[in-house]
């Protein structure tokens, strides 16, 4: 299929608008995503929205089951233990990497990066329910930069897809936890560490951000989780 003008096609199209509204919450962890009506949504075949469907299920961001389809992908404790244990091996390894191979330009944009991060507030206002889209965007941009100077594009490939199976739980869970601060804090001495260029404390104290994260979250996913029945396909926030 010809691609517009900028070379995208309406198969790659689909499929970023469908990514962007799982990341975004817009639809919702454990929805049933039904062909037929996002074909109709969005104007297109079905053949295009079950490919973009059955990539997004690649990446990790959708489940398949037989005889029931399509659905977001669902959150849970045992899922969040593991996606974090596995982010801070393959992080703690690209955070290494980089600063072996640490350089004024790449130090650079880590802190403008989070110069951005630390003037947005996680919040749009105190009584928000939902996370600050400029925050989460920004928050995203400080990790993204921080690791993709790694130098294996496979390993910063992999990075992505854990840190967007994280930005799930983050949207559904954090808005109603505080932690900004802690959070604020943390992000200043992984500064500090990548600066200073002290692999070790930057290691650390990435495992313990991660960490803590997790476990403000995991609380609260588990008290969702034992009020959801076998078999419910309502969003779990």
């Amino acid at each position: 299929m010809r691609g517009d003008k900028t070379g995208t096609t309406l198969n790659s199209r689909v499929f970023e608008a469908l990514r962007s509204e799982v990341l975004s919450g817009k639809l919702l962890p454990r929805q049933r995503l039904r062909v037929a009506s996002l074909a109709s949504a969005h104007g297109v075949s079905l053949n295009v929205i079950r490919e973009a469907l059955n990539r997004l299920a690649g990446q990790g961001l959708v489940d398949v089951e037989p005889k029931f389809g399509f659905s977001v992908r669902g959150l849970s404790t045992h899922d969040l233990r593991d996606l974090v244990a596995q982010r801070i091996v393959f992080e703690s390894i690209a955070l290494r990497e980089c600063i072996a191979r640490s350089c004024p330009e790449w130090q650079s944009e880590v802190l403008a990066a989070h110069h951005r991060l630390s003037k947005t507030p996680m919040k749009p206002d105190s009584d928000s329910t939902s996370l600050n889209q400029q925050w989460l965007a920004r928050h995203d941009e400080f990790h993204r930069v921080m690791l993709e100077a790694c130098g294996s594009p496979r390993l910063y490939q992999m990075i992505r897809q854990m840190s967007e199976a994280a930005e799930l739980y983050h949207r559904a869970l954090l808005p109603v936890l505080a932690r900004d601060g802690e959070m604020e804090a943390e992000h200043e001495q992984l500064l500090a560490a990548i600066l200073a260029e002290d692999a070790d404390d930057a290691v650390r104290i990435l495992t313990v951000h991660l960490e803590k994260t997790r476990d403000v979250m995991l609380p609260l996913l588990g008290e969702i989780e034992s009020r959801s029945t076998p078999g419910d396909s309502t969003s779990m926030q």
